[in-house]
């Protein structure tokens, strides 16, 4: 498997746990998790418009959002990666871009490098998100990556 269909898949996992925890907070509200989420998914659009080399000088990566909201931009971030992911060759990868960080110092990075840090502060995130559930009583879905494969036929 090459480094862009891995990608690929890593995206989809990435969505897959989105919609779960997401799932979970609408049976087992937790306002704090809640937050984290909406950071969580606030940050991957973010990163997806630093891509294009946005100025994200100043940006507030904390906005409050309501669950039906997370639930719209979950979707919307997911499309945007999984187009522009069929989109790209291996070589695309390697396109570097110049963006504005939020507190204002220029960046380059490639698009692997953007697009490898997006699963990986996701999933840091989603992390918080699963020990603030199970410290409130619930019980936190299963989002371990290898039951996403079992569950997707990838293995």
């Amino acid at each position: 498997m090459n480094s862009l269909e891995h990608l690929r898949q890593i995206f989809d996992y990435n969505d897959w746990a989105n919609r779960r925890i997401l799932t979970a907070l609408k049976e087992n509200y937790s306002e704090k998790s809640h937050k984290i989420l909406a950071h969580l998914l606030i940050t991957e659009r973010e990163y997806f418009e630093r891509l294009y080399g946005k100025d994200s000088k100043g940006f507030d990566f904390w906005q409050e959002l309501s669950l039906e909201d997370c639930g719209e931009l979950a979707r919307e971030v997911s499309e945007k990666y999984e187009k522009l992911l069929r989109r790209f060759d291996e070589e695309g990868l390697d396109l570097k871009t110049t963006y504005r960080t939020s507190e204002g110092d220029w960046k380059e990075n490639t698009f692997r490098e953007i697009l490898t840090h997006v699963p990986f502060h996701s999933a840091i995130h989603r992390g918080n998100i699963m020990l603030k559930i199970r410290e409130e009583g619930f019980e936190p879905p299963k989002i371990d990556y290898i039951i996403y494969l079992r569950e997707t036929k990838y293995i």
